[in-house]
């Protein structure tokens, strides 16, 4: 005889699956077209539902897209990893090099639909994405740029290891915007396997990045002088 707990247990179970199966069908929908012409229409029939159903998972399309957004961080090297990876008791390049062997799984992954939305929102954030979506992005380059810092000896904030972030992920970010499809088209680097490009990658980073800081550490690098703060009213 099945109790009533159990009968519970099984139709939160089932409505966790279609809960998923909605949203991993509008990943890859939003991905393929963009937030703007992914219609709840396209989504419903693609997943084989009705409306009703994302009504009462998610609330809305636009409530929908969020908890997309939300699953696009979850996959594209998470805070939980990176704080996993943090609490390694390795050496600062051990887990920088952990972080973006991550990175390179992601981007080889041949079914990476959230890398696109992730590429959308970078290139063209949409109304729900932006800033607010960039967000989680930031935060895990200021563990990346905290990495930077004890690996060079360059202090937080310096606009020297600013620059060393935006060396150290400028050719994943860019790979990331590569639509998977298009990569062997437009990279030829896209034709070896993933983890022997990374080699070389980490090769040249870590060469670089020692290099780099023994300038800064002898004070031969030139100082950055900021540029003064716009007067808005000399602006409008």
């Amino acid at each position: 005889m099945i109790s009533l707990f159990s009968r519970k247990k099984h139709v939160r179970e089932d409505g966790e699956v279609t809960r998923r199966h909605i949203l991993e069908t509008a990943v890859r929908l939003f991905a393929e077209h963009g937030y703007a012409d992914t219609t709840s229409k396209m989504i419903c029939k693609e997943a084989g539902v009705n409306i009703a159903a994302v009504n009462y998972y998610f609330g809305s399309r636009d409530d929908l897209y969020r908890a997309v957004l939300e699953d696009v961080h979850e996959h594209i090297v998470n805070e939980r990893q990176m704080e996993a990876i943090m609490n390694e008791g390795r050496s600062a390049e051990e887990r920088l090099g952990m972080i973006l062997d991550a990175y390179i799984a992601n981007i080889y992954n041949s079914q990476s639909w959230h890398s696109r939305i992730w590429a959308h929102e970078l290139i063209a954030p949409s109304a729900l994405g932006g800033l607010s979506f960039l967000q989680g992005t930031l935060t895990k380059e200021r563990t990346i740029s905290a990495l930077l810092s004890e690996i060079t000896g360059i202090p937080v904030g310096d606009p020297a290891l600013n620059c060393c972030v935006i060396t150290v992920m400028g050719p994943y970010l860019i790979m990331l915007c590569v639509q998977r499809d298009m990569a062997r088209t437009l990279a030829p680097i896209f034709h070896y396997r993933g983890e022997d490009m990374n080699v070389y990658f980490k090769e040249l980073i870590f060469s670089g990045l020692h290099a780099f800081a023994e300038r800064y550490r002898k004070g031969e690098l030139p100082s950055a002088a900021e540029l003064p703060e716009e007067n808005p009213a000399e602006t409008v």
